[in-house]
């Protein structure tokens, strides 16, 4: 699977120019012998993997969702395909097809399924941990902030 540089933006949360940025810094692979660049899922995974920030710890597992007919398809179920870890047994696809009913599947597939979902959910509670601590120290920061420069402007 290969993705575009605003696939990897939107999944990641940056903006393109900084996707295009890690491939002309040699940080990300990709392929642009179709003229626009284009990045293997391999590429992508190896390169969140070497960041090993939370964030990327976190989002690697959005990158292997192939997502974008989905999101064309059916954007609102698209958008929980598109949060949901997948493995060999669980593609976006197959999400979408079960969430919508158009596919059935056997106890033990959904049990896979729901297990997918709960790895899920549980990557996403650590990120959100990370997310408040960050912002709790953010918000310290401006309250001191303030405090200077209403100082300076009592002065």
């Amino acid at each position: 699977m290969e993705f575009t540089t605003f696939e990897v933006a939107y999944r990641l949360n940056v903006s393109e120019e900084t996707v295009r940025r890690w491939i002309r810094t040699g940080q990300l692979k990709a392929d642009d012998s179709s003229g626009k660049y284009l990045i293997r899922d391999e590429d992508l995974q190896q390169f969140l993997r070497r960041r090993g920030t939370p964030a990327g710890k976190a989002m690697s597992w959005l990158a292997t969702v192939g997502s974008a007919g989905v999101r064309a398809a059916a954007p609102g179920v698209a958008y929980a395909a598109t949060n949901v870890m997948t493995s060999a047994a669980l593609s976006g696809i197959k999400l979408y097809k079960v969430l919508s009913g158009l596919e059935k599947v056997g106890a033990d597939e959904l049990s896979v399924m729901v297990d997918e979902v709960d790895k899920s959910l549980a990557s996403l509670r650590e990120n959100l941990q990370v997310i408040e601590e960050q912002k709790a120290k953010l918000e310290e920061g401006i309250r001191e902030l303030e405090e200077i420069r209403a100082k300076l402007v009592t002065t």
